[in-house]
């Protein structure tokens, strides 16, 4: 049996915004550039891989928002500068808890606008910078109570660290705090915390990385404060090899 997977529920977080349903087409591209090592005497070329690498290209539809800014048009343009971008893609949709995801440490390297007299207005954007593979810790859901996400068997532990996205797309309530942890243990019981978010007032997005150990099982844990408090907000993490 097939395992090919459609790739109408893909989600595409940038920053704060979720660009889903302005994008149609998106490419992930990883790669680690050769670099020839071959000496006298070698019987044949020797290479090793110099640092890696990655690129991400987005294709959608042209839409502008004076009001919140938050159509694709709108974040590409405002994203094309020297600061980085917090990047997730989720290819098998962001609303269920541990489908994949790929996590970008993204600079905005280029944004087009293509209008063809006879079709539609489109807008592109190319990003530049790692990507991993990861898993959502959180998907993107409303959450009105402090809790423990679900946790994710990594199989073992590795020691190169990790990073992890935040993005908050709504909130609501009087004087709403969100404090957003990535946990891991070694046993599934007593749990460590491993990346601490800045708090959030509002809506935001985060990149942060960890060096070093991650335990073989990682969750997602948050915790809400003031009145009637109510955050959409999803986590990603991935882990550093």
């Amino acid at each position: 049996m097939s395992n090919a997977v459609h790739g109408r529920n893909t989600a595409i977080w940038v920053n704060e915004f979720d660009l889903s349903n302005y994008l149609k087409k998106f490419a992930v591209n990883r790669n680690a550039p050769e670099l020839e090592c071959t000496t006298f005497q070698d019987t044949a070329r020797s290479y090793v891989a110099d640092f890696p690498d990655g690129s991400l290209s987005l294709e959608g539809f042209f839409s502008h928002d004076e009001t919140d800014q938050d159509t694709a048009e709108d974040v590409f343009k405002a994203a094309l500068s020297t600061a980085a971008e917090v990047v997730t893609v989720a290819p098998e949709g962001g609303a269920t808890f541990g489908l994949r995801a790929m996590l970008q440490d993204a600079v905005e390297t280029k944004h087009m606008i293509d209008s063809p007299a006879t079709g539609l207005i489109m807008s592109n954007a190319d990003f530049r910078g790692g990507v991993s593979h990861g898993v959502l810790l959180a998907q993107k859901a409303s959450r009105t109570a402090t809790g423990n996400g679900t946790s994710v068997d990594g199989a073992v532990a590795t020691t190169s660290g990790g990073a992890a996205h935040l993005h908050v797309f709504a909130k609501s309530g009087t004087s709403p705090t969100l404090d957003v942890k990535v946990q891991h243990s070694t046993d599934n019981s007593v749990w460590v915390d491993l990346i601490t978010f800045t708090q959030a007032t509002g809506l935001t997005s985060e990149r942060k990385t960890v060096t070093g150990t991650v335990n073989r099982y990682v969750r997602e844990t948050h915790t809400l404060g003031g009145t009637s408090p109510n955050f959409t907000f999803a986590v990603a993490f991935a882990r550093l090899y």
